[in-house]
């Protein structure tokens, strides 16, 4: 998972939820266009997030991404009705908000487990270190 990726499901994954023109304004911003919003739709595609906002499917139940980004580019624009590249939001004061999926909930806790297992290892590691110079310098003191 890139840097960039995994820093806005961070995001998401500590408050519980953002909404999208919070995660839009804190993103980096490299085009300032639909483009900068495909991390974005690929982590809602592999079910990483959930959208409260409309989400726009296939007939195959396939996410139709061109359509998604184009869409949160618009909610990026501001408050009130916006349009983008023929995608039109009726915008209101309320914010559509990214939730965190199972997915997520998932990579996290395996990336817990994970880290509390290295440092088990190198707490033991430590340890055997520490015992066996002690045994080999008694041993060759004796």
């Amino acid at each position: 998972m890139k840097n960039s990726h995994y820093q806005i499901l961070k995001y998401i994954y500590d408050n519980d939820d953002a909404g999208i023109k919070e995660i839009s304004s804190i993103m980096i911003r490299t085009h300032n266009d639909h483009r900068d919003f495909y991390s974005l739709a690929a982590l809602l595609d592999s079910e990483y997030i959930g959208f409260t906002g409309p989400v726009y499917f296939d007939n195959n139940g396939k996410l139709e991404t061109y359509k998604q980004v184009r869409m949160f580019q618009a909610y990026s624009q501001g408050d009130g009705s916006q349009t983008y590249d023929g995608v039109t939001i009726m915008g209101n004061k309320d914010d559509s908000y990214l939730y965190i999926g199972s997915k997520s909930i998932e990579y996290f806790n395996t990336r817990n487990e994970t880290r509390k297992g290295w440092y088990l290892v190198a707490a033991l590691a430590l340890v055997t270190s520490i015992i066996s110079g002690v045994i080999v310098s008694a041993l060759t003191n004796g």
